[in-house]
């Protein structure tokens, strides 16, 4: 007959099929971490901002430690700590920074601060969003969707999160203008290329810069 869910606002949502997705954890136990006097928590390998361990010369990246579980984060964990060890000093990594797409039917994808962790930082926060219907590429594909932008008020952007078919496509140009601190008015003047859904991005940062071009919704 379905399942219903009430969130912690009180707002709730019906559906045929609730998904729990419950994540992974290390595979740590029994491999003499402890005995080598590494510090852990609850399996995982606990490092500072350069993946070092609290043991001279010993390093740790990936799903062993608690950041982010994504293949991505620990290919760029890697590359760190091997320019670490090469005395390149590396910049940490952001992982607010970090691209994040869930690859469903629609895509959902992200970058940057959601509304919530932007207000617990103290940001006076504006949002905007975006309907997919008003980008031709994405009636080409038939998909709906949105984009929301979470900015600062009169400040860069904070967090960049879609859905819609292809989204994480989108990324690339998401990533850069979160990580660069890009603000809408910055973002608004560049030319997307048409039809693509890149157009959608663009446009979004148009709006929240206050020269709409295609409003829906």
């Amino acid at each position: 007959d379905g399942v219903t869910v009430e969130l912690e606002d009180g707002k709730t949502f019906s559906a045929d099929v609730l998904l729990v997705a419950v994540g992974r954890g290390p595979v740590s136990a029994n491999l003499g971490y402890e005995e080598q006097g590494i510090t852990m928590d609850r399996g995982y390998v606990l490092v500072d901002d350069k993946c070092r361990t609290n043991v001279p010369g010993i390093w740790a990246v990936g799903d062993l430690i608690p950041t982010l579980q994504l293949a991505h984060v620990g290919f760029g964990e890697g590359i760190l700590v091997a320019e670490e060890i090469c005395g390149l000093n590396p910049r940490p990594i952001n992982y607010d920074g970090v691209p994040r797409v869930t690859y469903s039917e629609p895509e959902v994808a992200s970058v940057g601060l959601t509304t919530a962790q932007a207000k617990e930082r103290g940001h006076d926060v504006v949002e905007l969003n975006y309907d997919l219907a008003g980008n031709g590429k994405a009636q080409i594909l038939r998909t709906a969707g949105s984009i929301k932008l979470v900015s600062q008020k009169n400040g860069p952007v904070l967090g960049i999160h879609m859905v819609g078919a292809r989204v994480g496509e989108l990324l690339a140009e998401a990533q850069l203008i979160f990580n660069w601190e890009a603000t809408a008015d910055d973002v608004a003047p560049l030319i997307h290329a048409h039809p693509t859904l890149s157009e959608a991005m663009g446009e979004a940062h148009m709006a929240l810069a206050g020269k709409p071009l295609h409003a829906h919704g």
